[in-house]
């Protein structure tokens, strides 16, 4: 029963779209990626190096940190350790010392890698098809594979013992990292070229760089479904959180910008574009008039459970075959939702 509440709940606020507002940081860098926060520091993943700002100034100029870099991406903090990536390898620098600072190499000879995360004294690292580790405490770090057979696996954030990885260029999945064999298990698919993630309670948020978005996850549900807060970005690849701030690099616009998060229980609401089924009831397929573009969707049944998803266009036909008779909800990722009959 509490399930069914739960769903009729869901869809309600399904026909609605948060319209967000961000706010420019700072413009004029050299392609950001990845960004941290230490304090109220911003350190920028750039170009050639990493840079920083006071998110405190009102009118933030960038300081140089580290130069002569290969194409930094992404960086995290062990004590006043900054471990990066830059082409094939993994460097640190001590935030310290004096800038500009004089990066060390900690291992080389990577694919490409793309993403960090610490767990302890483990650094996992993210290369092109698959997951590695290195002790960061041992004088010559040996990289031992974690997970392998992986497409571009292009961020990772650790929420408890589990791992999660964004992948594929459509789904985020997460394994145990505790197990002695890890399984790979979906937590979402159907996204559009998840390039970072950040927690904050238990919303997963996730910038989308294929839609210039950002989305939001809640990652106790059993079937999590994306809610787009932010929207008109160009290629979001870097996102940090201090206090309600939201922090988020846009590559393509050369920007940082800011999202206060408390408006999201307070923002502008609009209506979504009018979609239309056919036929309704339905026994071996439907279609969806109103599209404009091919759309993720996601079919529910009525006690919530999740029973197809796919990529559907205007006047395309989806199968419905194999799905038992009864009511049926079908989500789209823009968020509308619209109830079906399958006879």
């Amino acid at each position: 029963m509490k399930k069914t509440y739960f769903l009729i709940a869901f869809l309600v606020l399904s026909s609605v779209k948060l319209i967000a507002q961000v706010t420019d940081v700072i413009d004029g860098l050299n392609g950001p990626a990845g960004i941290l926060l230490n304090g109220n520091d911003l350190y920028i993943a750039e170009g050639l190096g990493i840079s920083k700002i006071n998110t405190t100034d009102t009118s933030p100029s960038k300081t140089n940190v580290t130069t002569r870099l290969v194409a930094p991406f992404e960086m995290v903090l062990h004590g006043n350790e900054m471990y990066f990536t830059q082409g094939r390898k993994i460097s640190k620098i001590n935030i310290t010392a004096t800038t500009p600072i004089v990066a060390t190499d900690v291992v080389t000879g990577l694919n490409y890698p793309s993403s960090l995360v610490l767990n302890g004294n483990d650094l996992y690292i993210a290369e092109r098809d698959k997951i590695s580790q290195i002790d960061i405490t041992a004088t010559t770090p040996i990289v031992t594979e974690v997970i392998t057979s992986l497409s571009n696996p292009s961020s990772m954030i650790i929420i408890g013992d589990d791992l999660y990885v964004a992948e594929g260029g459509n789904r985020i999945f997460k394994t145990n990292l505790n197990s002695p064999t890890p399984m790979v298990t979906d937590v979402i698919i159907g996204l559009n070229m998840p390039s970072a993630m950040i927690l904050d309670g238990n919303n997963l948020y996730v910038a989308e760089s294929g839609d210039g978005i950002i989305s939001k996850i809640n990652i106790t549900e059993t079937n999590p479904t994306a809610i787009e807060i932010v929207n008109g970005l160009d290629r979001p690849l870097g996102l940090a959180i201090n206090g309600n701030d939201l922090y988020i690099s846009d590559n393509g616009t050369r920007k940082i910008y800011k999202f206060d998060l408390n408006t999201l229980s307070t923002g502008k609401l609009i209506d979504l574009p009018n979609l239309k089924l056919s036929p309704n009831p339905a026994s071996d397929f439907i279609q969806i008039s109103g599209l404009n573009r091919a759309e993720n969707y996601t079919i529910y049944n009525c006690l919530g459970d999740k029973v197809n998803t796919g990529v559907i266009s205007a006047k395309q036909k989806t199968d419905i075959k194999n799905l038992s008779s009864g009511m049926y909800f079908i989500q789209f990722k823009n968020r509308n939702t619209i109830k079906f009959l399958k006879e």
